[in-house]
């Protein structure tokens, strides 16, 4: 049972070292915003992972419920309370209410895009789109990926370890993969991708490393073929340097195994939970302890459909039948794990997709069955470790979670943070492939989530 103290006991709550036992076992209710755990600054952290929800989850059936709000509004989930002093979500995230206190649900992030190509190359390049309201493909011009940003400016120290990695495979490859390229920076900054074809040939990496030399190429080849797909350009040298990085990482003695969870406990696999977004996840935390900067989650089912995108009727049933469940269970197991192993401190975990959906449920019926439409004014972000405040609620929507009701942020505030906490000043420039100048970010940091 959840233990909450007063607001005239919270500071001296807060004094107190820890934040008890998780899992179940009882824990303090934390007061908002007046905790910083794991507050840091500049250079903090040095791995952050993105569980990109890409569709646009609902804020109103995750991190923002609005439980007094008209039924063509509010949905038929009910709130819970959370290890945060008067901060509840969604009941079909019980695991994840436990775990609150970790980080800052924010919940004003704003853009005017309703595309999801367009609004997810913001959400991964901090940058709105130069077409809005448009699925567009990526083209070599493109600002670069959080984890490109990265490679060119603070690559990682350890040998055979590329600056990010994307796992689940791109997001919306019909669109080249908009966002999660190098982009202007040229492919060899662009971040490592493991897909389905590729997990199966490093899974086997055993044999290829003594006898199986034909199966090394395939690999290779796969990882060349990768690289081909971010830039139609292909300059010669560019594409010499992009083979090097691939022998690098074939022969890596650190970052391959990684990928392999065979070594893991039924009991860890189990806990993550036996599912796309569990195995991720699971292996995230590997990549973390590998040296991997920037890991991003595509949470999309094979084949590479839209998954969040819950525009038509039965939408809560989809939500609490095979979307909340494994988010519950494998996010609070990777924020669990990372903070038992001592990682979390140093991690950064962003949950949240490109955008929110709208206020009202279209095809309303009773119970309410229908879908939400795409709505970029108004949704929420989870953000645990790091450098992040810890135990916040950062910023109030109106009462339908339709617009900000104070401390309005946009995609590219939190691309700022997520920067200078890695230790990247968002306000330098830096040089792209051809020569010029550019900048970095154009937000700025929001200093009260750290």
């Amino acid at each position: 049972m959840l233990q909450f103290h007063t607001t005239g006991s919270r500071r001296a709550f807060l004094q107190v070292g820890g934040l008890g036992v998780l899992g179940g076992l009882g824990w303090q209710g934390l007061a908002p915003g007046e905790e910083s755990g794991a507050a840091g600054g500049f250079g903090r952290v040095k791995s952050v992972i993105f569980v990109t929800l890409y569709g646009g989850p609902p804020q109103t059936e995750t991190f923002d419920m609005k439980p007094e709000a008209p039924l063509e509004a509010r949905g038929p989930f009910k709130p819970i309370p959370s290890s945060v002093v008067d901060l509840h979500v969604c009941e079909h995230l019980p695991r994840l209410s436990r775990m609150m206190h970790l980080g800052t649900v924010a919940r004003t992030l704003s853009h005017k895009d309703t595309a999801h190509a367009a609004s997810l190359y913001t959400h991964l390049t901090g940058w709105p789109h130069r077409i809005n309201n448009q699925n567009f493909p990526a083209t070599p011009d493109d600002h670069p990926h959080y984890g490109a940003i990265v490679s060119k400016l603070k690559p990682p120290t350890r040998k055979g370890v590329p600056a990010s990695v994307i796992l689940g495979g791109r997001i919306l490859p019909q669109f080249k993969g908009i966002g999660q390229t190098g982009g202007f920076l040229g492919k060899v900054h662009s971040p490592f991708v493991l897909n389905d074809q590729l997990r199966r040939l490093l899974a086997r990496r055993g044999e290829l490393t003594q006898v199986r030399v034909d199966g090394r190429q395939r690999l290779l080849q796969t990882l060349q073929n990768r690289a081909r797909f971010l830039d139609q350009q292909r300059p010669a040298a560019n594409y010499g340097t992009v083979q090097g990085r691939a022998l690098t990482l074939l022969n890596s003695s650190g970052f391959i195994p990684a990928f392999d969870t065979s070594a893991e406990s039924d009991k860890v696999k189990d806990r993550y939970g036996r599912t796309p977004m569990g195995g991720y996840l699971l292996m995230a935390r590997r990549l973390v302890e590998a040296g991997v900067p920037v890991i991003q989650i595509s949470d999309i089912p094979v084949g590479g459909e839209q998954h969040w995108d819950l525009h038509y009727a039965n939408i809560f049933s989809r939500l609490k039948g095979q979307l909340l469940p494994p988010l519950d269970q494998s996010l609070s197991a990777l924020l669990g794990d990372l903070d038992e192993r001592g990682l979390l401190d140093s991690t950064l975990v962003v949950c949240g997709g490109e955008f929110g959906r709208s206020p009202w449920i279209d095809h309303l019926s009773n119970p309410p069955q229908g879908g939400r439409q795409h709505w970029p004014h108004c949704y929420s972000m989870f953000l645990a470790g790091g450098g992040i405040r810890r135990g916040q609620i950062f910023g109030r929507s109106d009462e339908l979670a339709a617009f900000p009701a104070s401390k309005k942020v946009g995609p590219w505030d939190m691309g700022a943070t997520i920067l200078h906490l890695m230790g990247i000043d968002p306000a330098r420039t830096f040089t792209d492939r051809k020569g010029d100048r550019r900048p970095v970010c154009r937000g700025n940091v929001i200093e009260e989530w750290i």
